[in-house]
Parts: structure tokens; sequence; C-alpha cells
């Protein structure tokens, strides 16, 4: 919390008229932490009841103390009273205005801005969309104040997925796992957007291997280069992520839905770096939940 009021107060005031504020409100947070308790601080994209917005479509934030008391409504910021001028970037207006808050709700993000967040130790999620304010704060503050008290993990329904390379000629690639070494291709897909394909290929149980080409990658890849992730297939994520978050694990991306809505994935990372990545299929409830928000 030194860190944040630190990082806050080096910030210009010019064209920040609420810094004051949230200044002052970070500081009486901080102390309400040592004296009453479990709490966060939480910023909300939404049009006022639901967690409906998408992070690249919101204007405004309301940001919100949660603690055993309840949600309690600090203030609404929005982009436009808090860039530094008319040229400033408005994610990074937005990296800076919830600087002091542990957890961002969106109805959807991006793998970029999530990353981005994490950085500064904001955890952007769209597992609470198209619920209720009240409702998907009062689970949010359950769900962390319980990852804080319990050490338990049941692993017994976990299992190694995938492991992920990065190859210079997907085609060729694939052709040495196929022809090579028996595999068969399993799944197949081009990312547009993102400039990538991507396929798993394996011996149709157990583990796979996940094949990824960058289009915009020229020449080979170093070996350490090469390597991206291993997944683990893990259930009660959220829970198991709010544990290890507790524990200090870095968590470059906290859990979200897929935008193809088939899994909810997490990052985070090892001792030395090396990102894990947890997959979840998605319970019917959450399902239908993500729907509604889109």
């Amino acid at each position: 919390m030194a860190r944040l009021l630190q990082l806050l107060s080096s910030i210009p005031k010019r064209g920040f008229p609420m810094l004051d504020d949230v200044l002052e409100k970070t500081s009486s947070s901080a102390k309400g932490d040592a004296g009453n308790g479990f709490s966060l601080r939480v910023a909300v994209a939404t049009t006022g009841e639901r967690v409906d917005l998408h992070f690249g479509h919101a204007e405004a934030f309301t940001v919100y103390d949660v603690d055993a008391g309840g949600a309690h409504h600090v203030q609404t910021r929005g982009i436009a009273e808090h860039a530094l001028n008319e040229d400033e970037d408005p994610r990074e207006t937005i990296y800076r205005m919830i600087a002091d808050c542990k957890v961002l709700l969106v109805a959807k993000v991006g793998a970029a801005p999530q990353e981005a967040l994490s950085k500064i130790g904001v955890d952007a999620t769209n597992m609470y969309a198209g619920k209720g304010v009240e409702e998907a704060l009062r689970e949010l503050y359950a769900a962390k104040k319980s990852a804080v008290e319990d050490s338990a993990i049941d692993a017994s329904e976990f299992c190694l997925m995938h492991a992920m390379l990065r190859v210079a000629d997907l085609d060729r690639s694939i052709a040495f796992y196929t022809e090579k070494l028996g595999m068969t291709v399993l799944e197949r897909r081009e990312h547009k957007k993102n400039q990538f394909s991507q396929a798993y290929l394996g011996y149709g149980a157990g583990m796979t291997i996940e094949l990824v080409q960058n289009w915009q990658r020229e020449g080979a890849y170093v070996q350490g280069d090469a390597f991206g992730h291993i997944a683990i297939g893990v259930n009660n994520i959220m829970r198991l992520c709010d544990r290890l978050a507790a524990e200090g694990v870095p968590m470059p991306r906290p859990p979200r839905a897929q935008r193809h809505g088939e899994n909810i994935v997490a990052f985070i990372a090892d001792p030395d770096g090396y990102r894990i990545e947890l997959v979840q299929a998605p319970t019917p409830e959450q399902t239908e939940a993500l729907e509604d928000a889109k």
C-alpha cells in the first residue's frame, strides 16, 4: 500500500482533479484494513445495476470499498476527467485512475489490458459478467476472504492438458509430428485478429502438444523463446486462483472466459517465471451469465 501511495503521489495533478480524493480514500481504506479485518477496493464497469460494460467501451468506472459490512461507494471515475491531456491513450488513463483497486469487474476484457492491469496489481475479470453489482461484490468479497483463510487444495481431478511450442512453420511442424511420430491433428484454428495459427496434436487421449505460428514472426525461434506454457485442467478455478493470489503467486491473467466461450482460462507463473495455463470448462450457470452479458 505504501508503494501505491507513493506512485499516486508522483502523478502530476494537472488534469487529474480527483487525485487528492483518491489519495485520501486510499489512505483511509488502508487504515481500515488494519482495524477492521479483510477488505477490498473494487472498480466496476457498469451502466448502473449490472456488471455489463466491456473494458474498452467504458467511459467511467465505479469504485467501491467492500468489507464485512457490505459495499460502500467511493466514487465514479471518468476517463475524460482523469486524462492528463487529450492525447493520452485512454487505456493509460484507466490504468492510472484505478491503480488503487485490487479487482476490476467487467463484462469483457482482452488479454493485453488484463496483463497490463495485473502488472500494477489489479485483477481484471469477466467472471461476474451480467450479475448485479451488489451481488457480484458480495460474492467476490466472500471468495477472496475465504481464499485468505483456506490453505487446502483438492487436486484429485486436475490433469496435465498440453504444452505449447511456438514454431516457425506450422505445416512443417504438423508434418513432423504426424508423419514421424504418428500423432493426429485434433484441432486447428486461424486467429486473424491476433495474427496467429494454432494446432493441437496428440494420440487421442491424455496430454497434447499445442503448436503456434505467429504470422508476424520472421526467422527461427531459439529454444528459450519457443517454449510457451504448460496447461493444467482444473476444477473450481475461481477458488483456486483466489487461493493462489492470496499466497502471492504471480497471475498475469486472472480467470477470464474465452471469447469463443468454451473455457475459463487463467495464467500463473512458477518461481522461474514459466507460465502455467489453468483451464476449466464453464458451468452452465457461468455460461448463461456470460451470454446474458453480451
